[in-house]
C-alpha cells in the first residue's frame, strides 16, 4: 500500500468517527440528519402544532386519529425551497435546494363511524450541508471538502375510527427507508499524492408505529359550556430499530475499491406528545403542541464531541378560517400564523443546540374544494459560542390540497 492511500484510509477513519463540527460541517451531519416535524401544509403554516387539529379539509399527518372527520378523498402535495446561511468563527456561506413535500391520500369508508384510511409518503430527515477548509495533517498539506446528501423518508399506512361518541382513535403503521451519503474529497498539493475522494454510503430500513386519540368531549365532562369548541389530542411513536448498512469507497483517479463494509441497527427512542385546539367565533383557531423524544438512549454513533439528548419542541399557531359563503377573494383566503421552539436531540462541544422558527401562510381557494398552500418560515438554530455554527433557515413552500367525493351513498327518493 502506497502512501497516499495509507493517508487517505487513516483520513477516512478521522473523517468519519472524530470529525467535530468546529472544522465546518453543518448540523445534518449528525445522527439521522435534521429531523423533520411535517404534519402538513397547514400545520407547517401554524408553527407545526396539529395533534389537537381535526378537520375535514386537510390530511393531519401527526396525528392518525385527526384523519376521522374527512367527508371526501382528498389529496395532498407539495414542494419546499430552503436557503440557509451559516456562519462561524472563520466566515459565512449560504445552502440552498429545493425537495419535494411528500404525497399522501385519504379516503373515507365511513363518515358516521369516522372510518378514513389514508396513504403518505412523507420526509423523515435530511442530511444537507457542504464545507471547505485548507489542512496539514501527518504534515501533508491538502484542501479538504466535506459535503452530505439524502436522508430518510416514511411510507405509511393510518387508520382512524371514532370509537365512542367524541372520542376518535388511530393508528398508523410506518416503513422508514433512505440513504444518507457523506463525503470528504482531498485534493492535495504534493504531487506524491493522488486527489481523491473518500465516501461512506448508509442505507436505512425499518417499521415503526404511532398511535393517537382526539377527544371533543371535554365540556360535557366538566360541564363548562365555554369548552366547546375545545379539543384535545394526543400521540406516542413507539421506539424503532432501523437496519443500517454501511460502505466506505476510496476513489481515485487510478481506482475505485470499497474500503469497508458493515451491518448494525441503530434506535429510534419513544415518542410523546399532547395537543389542543380551540375555536373562537367560528372563525378563529388557536393551537398548540408539546413532543418529548428520549434521545438519549438513542445507540447512534456520536461523532467527535458530539452527544445526544432528550429532545422538547413546543408550537403554537393562529388560523383565521375562511368564509365560505361570500363573493369576497380575500375572506375566502385562510391566513396562518405560529411559532415553534425545538430543544434538538444534539449537543456539541458541551453546548445544547437548539432552533426557533416563526411562520407564516395563506391557504388560496382555486377550485370547488381545492387550495393552494404557501408557507413561510423564519427560523435561527446553534450558536457561534464554542467554536460552532449559527444557521439561520428561510423555506417557502407550496402544496395544492383537493378532494374528490368518492364512496358517498346518494340517496334514492
Amino acid at each position: 500500500m502506497g502512501p497516499s492511500r495509507t493517508f487517505l484510509v487513516a483520513c477516512s477513519t478521522i473523517f468519519f468517527t472524530s470529525l467535530s463540527l468546529s472544522s465546518g460541517p453543518t448540523y445534518s451531519r449528525f445522527g439521522l440528519g435534521e429531523v423533520l416535524f411535517f404534519g402538513g401544509s397547514r400545520i407547517n403554516a401554524m408553527g407545526g402544532a396539529g395533534i389537537g387539529l381535526l378537520g375535514e379539509r386537510f390530511i393531519n399527518r401527526y396525528n392518525p386519529a385527526a384523519l376521522a372527520r374527512i367527508s371526501m378523498t382528498r389529496i395532498s402535495t407539495g414542494f419546499e425551497y430552503s436557503r440557509v446561511s451559516s456562519e462561524d468563527f472563520s466566515g459565512s456561506s449560504n445552502y440552498a435546494r429545493g425537495d419535494f413535500a411528500g404525497l399522501a391520500f385519504a379516503i373515507p369508508f365511513s363518515k358516521d363511524d369516522g372510518i378514513v384510511w389514508s396513504l403518505e409518503s412523507t420526509p423523515y430527515s435530511r442530511v444537507s450541508y457542504a464545507v471547505q477548509r485548507a489542512d496539514s495533517q501527518l504534515g501533508v498539506h491538502s484542501t479538504q471538502s466535506y459535503f452530505g446528501s439524502g436522508g430518510l423518508s416514511t411510507l405509511s399506512t393510518a387508520l382512524s375510527w371514532s370509537a365512542i361518541n367524541q372520542l376518535s382513535i388511530g393508528a398508523k403503521f410506518s416503513y422508514l427507508y433512505g440513504r444518507s451519503r457523506q463525503t470528504a474529497k482531498f485534493d492535495f498539493i504534493d504531487p506524491t499524492f493522488v486527489d481523491s475522494d473518500i465516501s461512506r454510503s448508509t442505507y436505512y430500513s425499518g417499521f415503526s408505529f404511532t398511535g393517537g386519540f382526539v377527544y371533543e368531549g371535554i365540556s360535557d365532562a366538566l360541564n363548562i359550556p365555554s369548552l366547546k369548541s375545545l379539543t384535545l389530542g394526543g400521540i406516542f411513536s413507539t421506539p424503532a430499530t432501523l437496519n443500517a448498512d454501511d460502505e466506505d469507497i476510496l476513489t481515485t483517479v487510478q481506482s475505485f475499491d470499497t474500503t469497508r463494509t458493515a451491518s448494525s441497527t441503530v434506535d429510534i427512542p419513544l415518542g410523546i406528545g399532547a395537543g389542543f385546539s380551540y375555536t373562537f367565533s367560528e372563525r378563529y383557531v388557536l393551537t398548540g403542541d408539546y413532543v418529548v423524544q428520549q434521545w438519549a438512549s438513542t445507540n447512534l454513533p456520536k461523532l467527535g464531541a458530539s452527544e445526544f439528548r432528550n429532545s422538547s419542541r413546543f408550537a403554537m399557531g393562529v388560523e383565521v378560517l375562511p368564509e365560505r359563503e361570500t363573493e369576497s377573494f380575500s375572506r375566502r383566503v385562510a391566513y396562518r400564523f405560529g411559532f415553534s421552539y425545538h430543544s434538538t436531540s444534539l449537543k456539541v462541544n458541551g453546548e445544547p443546540i437548539d432552533e426557533y422558527f416563526f411562520t407564516g401562510g395563506v391557504g388560496l381557494p382555486i377550485a370547488f374544494e381545492a387550495r393552494l398552500n404557501v408557507g413561510l418560515h423564519l427560523g435561527f438554530r446553534g450558536t457561534t459560542s464554542a467554536n460552532l455554527q449559527k444557521d439561520t433557515i428561510f423555506r417557502l413552500s407550496f402544496s395544492l390540497s383537493a378532494s374528490e367525493p368518492w364512496f358517498i351513498r346518494i340517496e334514492e327518493e
